[in-house]
């Protein structure tokens, strides 16, 4: 592959779309024209500070215009954008940074003094004058040199970080856009709501390469999304399931027309929210997998076969089905475990120890149980880190969270160890309805007596990381910091 120019695929975005609107956040608008001199100033500002093509610079953001002009800025520079988390607490933000190898990291004048106190060299966007971009001025960047870190969600620690190439970064956004189910145009919208450091970033990237309109928004947020919806105004939204969950609850009830898909993914889409969604905007939800180490697309479903999935009733195993490889993407099963090849895959992650490729083969493996169906669609099963061992049987807490969703109860399985047990499955769900214990039993029924539930607890919040998603051992600590488990052949609990 030839050298990349990142200043020139720019510069024609400019030249085509340049008095549009590209993107609206809580502040106002910001035209193409804008964004991109706002961005090649910042280029021009870390070239000017000694930062070399392929050097990892850290991008520190909430949503907004700032968090795009700074991702461009670092793209067109050369350098690997490496997006740190706003959700993170400051030490994890440091130690992040610091796993990255980012000297330089680009934020806003309030995250300035905490940065220097840390080492590192910080560059407050919003001080920055625009230039006029000029495709000559900025270097094209070698293919192979590091283009874009992104971190894993760090369930189970402290995140690695996954490192693609320019070559990748590139692909990634030319196949994002040959998946998206049409093309936007002049004044055409996409709702970002989720934190820009990971898939909301994507979808802006793809978005504004077809000219489209981004309105990024910090957070679900409600009043600014109603007349949005009520006015037409949205032709897409990005909402993995619990953000899609929180919209239709808001808005139970009501129709909304205009919104032509619906991206959904980063968990499986509960038939119950699945349901709501399609009553509220019609057949126009998109299934898609996701994975730190491949930039979506991975797999898709789309809108009119994942309707068609649903009300088939879904897998007959139980599993979520999320459609068939995207283009570039092989898939492949090791034991139950789902294998992933492409050509925009990363290169490799990094951890405490060091850099470590992926295998010489060239595939990931994804740590996820899945099946491929007769049609070639890919079936996930359940989570491989998840698998608890009671009594001595291994149990996936997705298949008994699937048959409370299959009967309109949702909850989260956790596994509270026990000396005596190994493990004791517990369901937990946040702020249920009084009867909620009683149809969860019910539910449950039809499973093997060792998959079901001993305990049904009910809390106000369920502990969430910064991209929406449960985790498990927070759960966990959770409730362990609430019950004291007295051991023994018919446990029990009590609260602390």
């Amino acid at each position: 592959m030839p050298v990349i120019n990142w200043s020139a695929v720019q510069a024609a975005l400019v030249q085509r779309f340049g008095e549009r609107v590209a993107v609206r956040d809580g502040a106002g608008t910001i035209t193409y024209e804008e964004v991109f001199a706002a961005a090649a100033g910042v280029a021009r500002h870390l070239r000017s500070a000694g930062v070399a093509p392929g050097e990892r610079v850290g991008t520190l953001f909430r949503n907004g215009v700032p968090a795009v002009v700074a991702a461009y800025g670092a793209q067109i520079a050369g350098a690997a954008e490496t997006p740190l988390n706003i959700a993170y607490s400051e030490a994890e933000v440091v130690a992040t940074a610091q796993l990255a190898g980012c000297r330089h990291v680009l934020c806003e004048a309030g995250r300035v003094e905490f940065l220097a106190r840390h080492g590192f060299i910080a560059h407050d966007v919003t001080a920055i004058a625009p230039v006029v971009l000029d495709a000559a001025e900025f270097p094209a960047v070698a293919p192979e040199l590091d283009g874009r870190l992104a971190f894993t969600s760090g369930t189970t620690g402290l995140p690695k970080a996954i490192v693609y190439t320019q070559r990748a970064r590139f692909l990634a956004n030319v196949l994002l856009q040959a998946c998206l189910p049409f093309s936007p145009g002049r004044g055409s919208r996409v709702l970002l709501m989720t934190p820009f450091a990971h898939g909301a970033s994507l979808q802006c990237f793809a978005w504004l390469d077809q000219g489209g309109e981004v309105v990024l928004l910090d957070g679900v947020d409600l009043p600014r999304i109603a007349p949005m919806l009520e006015g037409g105004e949205l032709e897409a939204i990005f909402a993995p399931p619990t953000v899609l969950a929180k919209l239709t609850a808001a808005f139970s009830g009501r129709q909304f027309a205009g919104v032509r898909a619906i991206f959904t993914g980063t968990a499986p889409l509960p038939p119950s929210t699945y349901a709501a969604a399609r009553a509220m905007f019609g057949p126009v939800v998109r299934l898609t997998y996701g994975k730190s180490e491949v930039i979506n697309p991975i797999t898709v479903l789309p809108p009119e076969e994942t309707d068609r999935y649903y009300a088939e009733g879904g897998s007959e195993d139980g599993g979520a089905c999320v459609g068939w490889p995207a283009p570039g993407v092989e898939l492949a099963l090791e034991e139950g475990e789902v294998l992933i090849r492409a050509q925009h895959m990363s290169k490799g992650w990094i951890d405490a120890e060091g850099f470590h490729p992926w295998r010489e083969d060239g595939f990931h493996p994804t740590g996820d149980i899945g099946r491929i169906d007769v049609r070639g669609r890919l079936h996930l099963v359940a989570r491989k880190s998840d698998a608890m061992k009671s009594g001595g049987y291994k149990i996936y807490p997705q298949e008994i969270e699937r048959a409370l969703a299959s009967a309109g109860t949702e909850a989260t399985i956790v596994g509270l160890p026990s000396d005596y047990w190994g493990e004791i499955i517990v369901a937990v769900a946040e702020t249920p309805p009084a009867d909620w214990e009683a149809r969860a039993r019910a539910a449950c029924a039809e499973l093997a007596s060792f998959k079901r539930p001993r305990f049904f607890l009910g809390l106000a919040e369920l502990p969430r990381n910064a991209q929406g998603k449960l985790v498990r051992r927070h759960v966990v600590a959770t409730l362990q910091s609430r019950f004291r488990l007295l051991d023994g052949p018919r446990p029990r609990l009590e609260e602390i």
